[in-house]
């Protein structure tokens, strides 16, 4: 038994290691068992410091150089250093794994006993984190001075069960008098535990929860005869516990002071946890049933001014314009926790082209710093538009309700055909709870953007991994050459042992674009490929920044993209382009903008690559089958002679929205020379954005005039805002707008004294600032619209509490 179990960190010539890091620790394990210390030597890397080829050593290789001009020491340190063999080396694969290549055994010198080795090591973990402390020390933080060390204790205690950690007690200094003048408290995870002399091996051992954790609290004992704390670092070095509602991380009571000795209060963070009595905190039973309430404390801890920022932009733009809408979401402890907000053009950009929407959370792969979530779509000229932003501190299901039902909210009720998200279970439950109907697939760029740091070493092992990778997400619409490109990728790289693909590869129907294509999905991928709005943005979310720094970047940049779009407009309307010669390209290169009509000229041309074969008829349905060059499957398209209708096998049309080659084929041979009108999607028209707005009132005239009076103001609002938007491009417009507005008040003058409002005041803007809207509010939503008027939603039996938005962002942080 002990041969086998030596034998599995013995290390060998082609052993495959997932990363260096890995291949480095089997080392240690091995060098420790053997008796040597292990360090790091020679290495290759790319120029993207990809490490390519590594050399671990014993740390007794190579002999120190003496440096020029340097004194002698009067005690010089031993040598250590004799030219020792022992080495292991390892280089990285095409598939991007390490292969150990080289492995050198001998040592010259005599190895070390292992309690010698553990004790060694001990030694020097410790005064790395002592090190590690004093550079993390944070000086920001203020802390109050203690009668006790008790009540030191007690505070500590408080602290590490909102932050998510569980302490105890470390080292302690006492005087003559047996009074404790320094103590430090430490979070459970820190240190390392050491192997006792002795001790003998348990069959079933705990499993290791120390870490090293820098994170500390010093006291010392002032002359006033007070506690005053001298060190205080809040860095962690391991993922911190949720705690719930009901459920804080409490310490252990552990008692014994000595450093040596506290081995016993050794545990996780989820060995710790214990219910307690919540009396401090002022929770309203008035929400606990909302659907809207978040029932725990938020996940992700806000920057420092970081809520107040957001409250004043967010005011800010509602001052500017009344029809902005925006809504927070607090946590139990009525923190703000999640942020949401769409202007006006982006609630009418929604109206014409919210058929598909990409929930994009970039963020989470690259690590912006501050969780920035986009709700994106494609305009008719193939461009990101942008329907809302968000902030979100929790990402759990019911945040992600909260947010899907407060994004259609701001819609007008509308949810999305087709959403695209990233791969994350809680969205798909909340996708599925808020948005029945809608169609959700897993966005194809978030994938890649995650393969990318999955499977970073095979990466850059590989010059075309990426590359045949990138044609199985983006290019293939038939699914035998998509199941065989997948197959053949696999094999090329020695992928097949690779469980994220397999995960991936099984959830295939969610993602891949053979799969599906019965919904639209307006070619989002082509777009996300080219532009990519929110790593725009990544610099300006640093925690180093200032949000409201990125708050002014963000409506820059959305500003000169909606400039970008008026551009494309009026490019598309000019008509410079000499037009086609040929029919249906004239009639196509007349409705559709340019971006549009250049997918559409695509199929056109490769449509005379087709070859068609009639397979009878039924009625006044024709079949055919539709063979292409160096395609080995064909396509099948019906044809209905009573009202012209024409389906396709590949569904292109169901799935973009431009008509396939396969069906122009048919077309042409029937003698069609032009596109039937239905087969020319709106949203892809020059002319899209006309006619939407009457098509998509949120509300009727005749409901209950409480609860739709701000609807129909925040829809008035967006009406005549995108009226303005179109005035103002000429002046002879605008001159328009400006005569026409008196008279139009007239009007509206006449209407209301025919029939007498039964309706309060509009909109008021009274602001009362002794008041806080949280504590009014409690735990629960905020949506905030329509000029700071607010409303609690979920909160009462009608779901409504109208109220002023009174205190001051600052008081948010």
């Amino acid at each position: 038994m002990e041969d086998a179990n030596s034998a599995r960190w013995l290390p060998r010539v082609d052993m495959l290691f997932d990363s260096e890091n890995e291949a480095y620790e089997f080392y240690n394990t091995y060098a420790e068992n053997v008796g040597f210390f292990v360090r790091r030597s020679t290495l290759w890397t790319t120029s993207k410091n990809i490490i390519t080829r590594r050399t671990f050593v014993c740390s007794r290789e190579g002999f120190r150089e003496k440096k020029k001009g340097a004194k002698e020491a009067k005690c010089p340190r031993p040598e250590t250093r004799i030219g020792c063999p022992a080495c292991m080396t390892i280089r990285l694969t095409p598939n991007g794994r390490y292969r150990v290549t080289e492995f050198v055994p001998n040592h010259n010198h005599q190895l070390a006993a292992a309690s010698t080795i553990h004790m060694l090591r001990a030694k020097k973990l410790r005064r790395k984190a002592r090190a590690v402390r004093a550079d993390l020390v944070d000086d920001t933080v203020r802390t109050p001075e203690f009668e006790t060390e008790d009540e030191a204790y007690e505070f500590y205690s408080m602290y590490a069960g909102r932050i998510g950690f569980s302490i105890r007690r470390a080292s302690m200094t006492m005087n003559a008098e047996n009074v404790i003048t320094r103590r430090m408290l430490v979070c459970s995870r820190e240190g390392f535990r050491e192997k006792k002399k002795g001790a003998k091996r348990v069959k079933k051992p705990r499993p290791e929860t120390r870490t090293g954790c820098p994170a500390c609290m010093i006291i010392r004992l002032a002359p006033s005869g007070k506690y005053h704390v001298t060190e205080f670092v809040t860095y962690h070095n391991h993922p911190l516990a949720v705690p719930s509602s009901t459920d804080l991380v409490m310490s252990q009571c552990v008692e014994n002071g000595q450093d040596d000795e506290s081995d016993m209060a050794d545990g996780s963070a989820d060995d710790t946890v214990h219910k307690q009595a919540r009396s401090h905190q002022s929770v309203s039973l008035l929400s606990l049933d909302s659907k809207n309430y978040l029932r725990s404390k938020r996940v992700k801890s806000v920057l420092v001014g970081d809520a107040g920022a957001t409250l004043e932009y967010l005011q800010k733009m509602q001052d500017n314009n009344p029809s902005f809408f925006y809504a927070v979401q607090v946590d139990e402890d009525d923190n703000m926790t999640n942020f949401f907000w769409a202007d006006a053009k982006s609630m009418m950009d929604y109206n014409y082209f919210g058929d598909v929407v990409c929930f994009d959370t970039t963020y989470k792969i690259y690590g912006y710093g501050r969780p920035f979530a986009l709700f994106i779509g494609v305009n008719h000229h193939k461009q990101i538009v942008i329907f809302g932003a968000a902030l979100l501190y929790d990402e759990g299901a019911e945040s992600f309700k909260w947010l899907f039902e407060t994004f259609k909210a701001a819609m007008s009720g509308n949810q999305p055909k087709t959403v695209l998200t990233d791969r994350d279970a809680a969205m798909s439950e909340a996708i599925a709870t808020v948005w029945p109907g809608t169609s959700h697939r897993f966005c194809v760029w978030h994938i890649y953007q995650n393969a990318v740091e999955q499977l970073s070493q095979a990466f850059h092992g590989s010059r075309t991994l990426g590359y045949d990778f990138s044609r199985c997400l983006f290019d293939f619409e038939d699914e035998e050459e998509f199941l065989s490109a997948w197959k053949t990728m696999l094999e090329k790289y020695d992928l097949q042992d690779n469980q994220w693909l397999a995960k991936l590869f099984d959830e295939r129907e969610k993602w891949a674009l053979v799969y599906g294509r019965e919904t639209f999905y307006a070619d989002i991928k082509s777009v996300q490929q080219k532009e990519n709005f929110s790593t725009e943005l990544k610099k300006y979310l640093s925690p180093e920044r200032e949000l409201l720094s990125f708050f002014e970047h963000y409506e820059g940049t959305l500003d000169e993209r909606r400039c970008a779009e008026l551009q494309a407009d009026a490019n598309a309307n000019l008509g410079t382009k000499k037009p086609p010669s040929i029919r249906m390209l004239r009639q196509a290169a007349n409705a559709y903008t340019p971006a549009a009509f250049k997918m559409f000229e695509r199929e056109f041309e490769l449509y005379m690559d087709c070859m068609l074969y009639g397979c009878g008829e039924t009625g006044t349905i024709s079949n055919y089958r539709v063979t292409v060059e160096e395609k080995a499957n064909d396509h099948f398209v019906k044809f209905d002679s009573l009202d012209g209708t024409v389906t396709c096998s590949c569904k292109k049309f169901e799935f973009i929205g431009i008509q396939c080659r396969h069906v122009l084929k048919v077309l042409d041979t029937r003698n069609i020379k032009e596109l039937p009108p239905q087969y020319i999607m709106k949203r892809w028209r020059k002319d899209a954005k006309a006619g939407v707005l009457s098509d998509n009132c949120p509300f009727s005239f005749d409901s209950d005039p409480q609860s739709s009076l701000s609807k129909r103001y925040n829809y008035l609002c967006r009406i005549f805002s995108i009226a303005a938007a179109r005035a103002a491009k000429t002046v002879e417009s605008c001159a328009f707008i400006e005569s026409q507005s008196d008279m139009l008040m007239d009007q509206v003058d006449q209407v209301l004294q025919a029939r007498p409002s039964e309706m309060p005041a509009l909109i008021t803007a009274s602001c009362d600032r002794s008041q806080n809207p949280v504590e009014s509010a409690v735990a629960g939503t905020l949506r905030y619209d329509k000029a700071n008027q607010a409303s609690f939603i979920g909160g009462a039996a009608n779901g409504t509490f109208p109220f002023t938005l009174t205190a001051s962002p600052s008081e948010y942080c």
